[in-house]
């Protein structure tokens, strides 16, 4: 937890010290001004969501006699380390993978594709021109009153 607080100590002497750099810039843009302007979202249903957290959380504490707090007291490590379980590469390489495949597909083509299929209801239509050059020729099994070829060689 301690590193935790050293880096973003870190990353706020950065945006500090030098603002005017691409690190500085990115992040300023996630620290500062991506938070900023989702406070500046927050409606009366986020507040009451929030006061209801907080009562509930109070509720817990002064009923509970302090177990809530113990319980959750015992239960952090065990969350901490769960989260540290999952490192950034493991994202990176999941995010590389998934980018590999979608240029694998060409997957703008393929939706292009299968949304169209869809769009016909399942069964493609034929056009006019389709239809003139599909003529059947007569075949000679087509004929069911002479006998076929199996009564010929008996």
């Amino acid at each position: 937890m301690l590193a935790c607080l050293f880096t973003m100590i870190a990353c706020w002497v950065v945006v500090a010290a030098f603002p005017d750099t691409p690190i500085g810039i990115a992040l300023r843009h996630a620290l500062i001004d991506r938070p900023a302007a989702r406070l500046m979202r927050a409606t009366r249903g986020d507040a009451a969501v929030m006061v209801l957290l907080m009562l509930t959380a109070a509720m817990v504490t002064l009923v509970g006699e302090g177990d809530g707090i113990g319980m959750l007291a015992m239960g952090a490590p065990d969350v901490a380390v769960w989260i540290t379980t999952f490192e950034m590469s493991a994202y990176v390489d999941v995010i590389i993978a998934l980018g590999a495949a979608a240029s694998g597909l060409h997957l703008r083509g393929a939706i292009a594709r299968y949304a169209g299929i869809f769009a016909r209801g399942g069964r493609a239509r034929t056009t006019d021109r389709a239809r003139r050059s599909r003529k059947m020729r007569p075949s000679g099994a087509d004929n069911d009153d002479e006998p076929g070829l199996l009564a010929r060689v008996a």
